[in-house]
């Protein structure tokens, strides 16, 4: 054997073993993303369950829904002004479509919020929060199969179905359970309503942003939507207000409901970057423990044995479509990867001749 075949073999085995240890180092960092993404969207779901009773108990001090949205989306619109001094792009629009879409992105918003706020005080908060949620999940399958034609699998529709099934318990909980903290909580109906509203408006800017973001950037959707709604929020808040003083508590709450709402949209975007669509959204599911936790600590409305089937029924349907998501997923990477360690292609054998 000549004297340099032992060196080639032995820099074959150390590059092979380098190769394994780069691929496991990767795997590594892999795992350490998509962990973190789930921990984001955890996190997001639990800091957006504050919401729901704050902004009850504000409301019950005074403050009306145009004041709420008003802090809320003030300081988002801080935050995306931030994001555009240190990024720099240009904003202008190219075509009126492009316009007519973002200005019903800030429009949408303002109203869908205004009507969340609004669920929140005919309705329990926690319930009306629980219906939006899974209420967004299936009107985001019907609208994106009829407007973007993404036909839903299997799992999607049968996802939808258990939690089209829990927002009829929730709803039915909600009617039969009155609490007597406020007036306005007789009318509960009125507040399942605004609750579903709101989930059909999140879902049509949902598919807005999806159409808007293959030619607008990411800057660009955040800057209009937040600056439209921070604007409308603001003249409505001005023509309708009556009291803008607050005592310490309630201060002190609406603080915890502004930066929770916007610590929870700055994790979600984090988490999405990381977590497959579907699967963030059954990821977000868990707001419910701290809504309702909240609603009975912060307001004394205790959840019923319907509250508990319905977050079951909900909790089952968006499982089984992250499950199902992820499943696709999983298997599609281990085909690629098959694919890339055999070397397959479809070049001839003579094309390197």
């Amino acid at each position: 054997m000549a004297p340099g075949g032992d060196n080639d073999e032995l820099d074959g085995l150390f590059q092979d073993r380098n190769t394994e240890n780069t691929d496991k180092d990767t795997d590594c960092c892999l795992w350490f993303k998509n962990h973190s993404g789930v921990a984001a969207c955890l996190a997001s779901g639990l800091f957006i369950g504050i919401v729901p009773a704050t902004s009850r108990y504000i409301q019950d001090s005074g403050y009306t829904a145009f004041q709420i949205n008003f802090f809320n989306d003030l300081l988002l619109f801080i935050a995306v002004l931030c994001v555009v001094a240190y990024q720099r792009k240009s904003l202008l629009p190219t075509n009126c479509g492009q316009v007519f879409r973002l200005v019903f992105q800030g429009v949408g918003r303002f109203v869908g919020t205004l009507c969340q706020i609004q669920a929140y005080r005919y309705a329990p908060p926690a319930t009306a929060e629980t219906i939006i949620n899974p209420s967004t999940i299936v009107f985001v399958v019907i609208l994106s199969c009829i407007f973007i034609k993404e036909m839903p699998t299997c799992a999607t529709i049968f996802g939808s179905l258990w939690c089209m099934a829990g927002i009829a318990l929730l709803g039915y909980s909600s009617i039969t359970n009155k609490d007597t903290s406020t007036q306005d909580t007789d009318d509960v109906v009125l507040g399942t309503v605004l609750a579903i509203a709101a989930g059909l408006l999140f879902a049509m800017l949902s598919v807005n942003i999806k159409i808007l973001l293959e030619s607008t950037s990411k800057t660009m959707v955040l800057t209009y939507a937040y600056t439209t709604a921070t604007v409308l929020s603001g003249v409505a808040t001005i023509f309708t207000t009556k009291t803008w003083y607050l005592e310490p508590t309630t201060a002190g709450l609406l603080f915890a409901n502004c930066v929770s709402r916007c610590t929870s949209i700055v994790l979600m975007y984090v988490g999405l970057k990381h977590v497959e669509v579907n699967a963030a959204m059954a990821l977000f599911q868990v707001d419910a423990f701290s809504a309702f936790g909240l609603q009975w600590a912060i307001l004394g409305i205790a959840p019923t044995m319907f509250d508990g089937f319905g977050l079951a029924c909900i909790l089952i349907g968006t499982i089984s479509i992250a499950i199902w998501e992820g499943l696709v997923l999983w298997i599609e990477d281990k085909h690629s990867k098959l694919i890339k360690q055999l070397e397959f292609n479809a070049t001839l054998p003579y094309d390197d001749m």
